[in-house]
């Protein structure tokens, strides 16, 4: 059968036609479920498959203007916007996305896998053997104008929610802050990316749905700590290891094409047998792993019900910069439109919102000129 996705309006959308299959699918999502069913399915990619490149934002530049004037349109009488990121915001700041026009689903990348990461030293070995070259370009990445313009809509009341605070919106580790709590919580953006430039940017009220890399947590006692004093003995206890990978890297590979989202590069030896990985610094026996989660882990609990509760409060959901890929995400999103919240879609290429023939407003626009010039119009 054909399923033809509709659009609200022409001067936003492009008309796309999806087939569809009755198949018998295994579902696997980074909310860690996977469940063998029959279902009727758009056909759209998968976790990790490539599907059409979209076009370069900077080629869209013309569209700028009409994007700016759409979104402003689409903010009227909204006083509760939240906003939903992904990857997409960030690459205007050098950082890479997985299905953009030069994304690293395009050149073959495979993120790391949860259990991979937990149950094999090699895989642990690869992962920061690949760190070392990659993740100190990624964690100096400063915020572009998307999230400087997201910061002034927070500050200008333009975006964020408020709903009643409650101790289910806590990990136990943070119980202090919920003691301390005036009894209302609030909510600008939850986002997919793991980078921590919105709060760089000045944004307040972020949530990290996917956690944030510069921290790391010991799989063995538990105990927080700092990446960077992590990554200083990384690159003490492995210099001729490092140096030896670099002088692999082709001089025709630019940072950014080596760079991927996870803050790991790409290097072509294959062979960590001698890559040394220290243990945790406390314990001084456990493992640590970056504080996010991988593909084929759990988002935890408290952090979801946290997500839907500002989703619920919400009189308008912003998503910018993503596919909707993954279940992670695109669950908000199906949550907003079962209660009829008008959704807005800033993203350059087809998103599983579409896909899934939900009501939304779609902008096709690069995300930080298209922000940048909303705050201009409030101002």
């Amino acid at each position: 059968s054909i399923g033809l996705v509709l659009p609200r309006s022409t001067s936003s959308y492009r008309v796309s036609v999806i087939p569809t299959r009755r198949s018998t699918r295994r579902m696997v999502n980074l909310a860690g479920r996977t469940a063998l069913r029959a279902s009727t399915t758009r056909l759209s990619p998968s976790t990790h498959a490539v599907g059409e490149r979209p076009p370069d934002p900077a080629s869209l530049v013309d569209s700028v203007d009409r994007a700016v004037a759409t979104l402003t349109d689409w903010f009227d009488n909204k006083s509760s916007i939240l906003c939903l990121t992904g990857a997409g915001i960030s690459t205007e700041s050098g950082v890479p996305d997985y299905r953009g026009s030069s994304g690293s689903y395009h050149r073959g990348h495979k993120p790391m896998v949860h259990d991979q990461f937990m149950n094999f030293e090699s895989q642990r070995r690869r992962y920061w053997g690949r760190a070392m070259v990659g993740w100190r370009d990624f964690a100096a990445a400063d915020p572009n104008s998307g999230h400087l313009a997201l910061s002034d809509l927070e500050r200008m009341g333009r975006i964020g929610v408020s709903f009643v605070d409650r101790e289910e919106y806590y990990h136990p580790d943070d119980a202090m802050d919920f003691a301390t709590s005036s009894g209302f919580r609030e909510e600008t953006i939850i986002t997919q990316n793991v980078d921590g430039l919105h709060q760089k940017a000045g944004s307040r009220f972020v949530t990290n749905l996917h956690g944030i890399n510069d921290r790391l947590r010991c799989m063995e006692c538990g105990a927080m700590s700092c990446r960077h004093d992590f990554h200083n003995k990384l690159d003490e206890m492995n210099k001729n290891w490092l140096q030896n990978a670099l002088n692999d890297i082709g001089d025709s590979e630019t940072s950014e094409e080596k760079l991927r989202p996870d803050g790991d590069a790409y290097i072509e030896r294959e062979d960590y047998s001698g890559f040394i990985v220290p243990n945790c610094s406390k314990c001084g026996s456990g493992f640590v792993k970056p504080h996010v989660v991988f593909f084929g882990d759990s988002v935890p609990k408290h952090r979801v019900d946290r997500c839907f509760a500002a989703v619920d409060a919400a009189d308008g959901l912003l998503c910018i910069g993503s596919s909707l890929a993954v279940h992670s995400a695109y669950r908000f999103v199906a949550a907003a439109a079962k209660k009829g919240i008008p959704i807005a879609v800033l993203n350059v290429g087809e998103t599983r919102a579409e896909v899934s023939g939900l009501d939304v407003t779609k902008i096709e626009a690069p995300a930080g000129p298209t922000l940048e010039g909303v705050v201009k119009s409030f101002s």
